[in-house]
């Protein structure tokens, strides 16, 4: 059973505190310590790693009105974290996560999009500016946005070789209709893929967080970190 130490139990309290104009600031001045490249919009934040991968979460969760009311419960004995009001963890854990991975040495490229929950509006507006990639060398693209604890979603990229290179690292092909790594993908011509970051029952009230299924995420996907040297070549978005 996986067990949040004390300093990750305080960054996801303070991050389901937020609203998601206090998320974005918050994003800037984390990255701001880390990061030389940041690009900062009222739209989106991107930041330019050494790894040519490009990690993805949202800032916005449909609880926006009261979101600065909010708190957690935190059953041990389960590792499962709820509101009774709902927490967001659609997309805060995703967030979450990308710090943890940035915590413990690697840096990645790093996209921080608002709206996604309205129709991804700042993915769009990312795309919109930078019609082709910003970070010259990009493998792949992987959002921290899915609900479950295995899922791996494509939407319309139909690139076989990168479905068997995710299913590698535990993840299995599930179906969904939308979110930003959809769009992102499709404009740079670069495949993508939304990940199982351990929510259940997003956007409801009765909304649940296994913090054991998100850290398995989080070390799947620092594996995949780990293997981008030893990729001949970048993954394609295919139709």
């Amino acid at each position: 059973m996986k067990f949040l130490e004390d300093k990750d139990f305080k960054l996801l309290k303070k991050l389901i505190s937020l609203n998601q104009w206090e998320t974005k600031d918050f994003v800037f001045q984390y990255l701001n310590k880390i990061y030389s490249t940041i690009v900062e919009t009222p739209e989106y934040i991107f930041a330019k790693g050494n790894i040519p991968i490009a990690l993805v979460a949202h800032m916005d969760t449909v609880f926006e009105d009261d979101s600065n009311e909010r708190d957690f419960m935190y059953h041990t004995p389960e590792g499962v974290l709820w509101n009774p009001n709902g927490a967001g963890f659609d997309d805060k854990a995703g967030i979450f996560s990308i710090f943890k991975i940035i915590e413990e040495g690697y840096l990645p490229h790093v996209i921080f999009t608002t709206d996604e929950e309205i129709g991804s509006e700042g993915a769009w507006k990312l795309v919109e500016d930078f019609p082709t990639q910003p970070f010259g060398d990009l493998k792949y693209v992987v959002e921290l946005d899915r609900a479950n604890e295995y899922d791996c979603v494509f939407y319309d990229c139909k690139n076989e070789e990168f479905w068997s290179y995710i299913e590698s690292f535990g993840f299995v092909r599930a179906f969904g209709t939308s979110s930003d790594v959809k769009h992102i993908s499709f404009a740079w011509d670069i495949a993508g893929v939304n990940l199982s970051i351990g929510y259940k029952y997003q956007h409801t009230k009765d909304e649940i967080l296994n913090i054991g299924a998100m850290f398995e995420t989080i070390s799947k996907v620092k594996r995949m970190l780990d293997d981008a040297d030893n990729l001949g070549c970048d993954f394609k978005y295919l139709t």
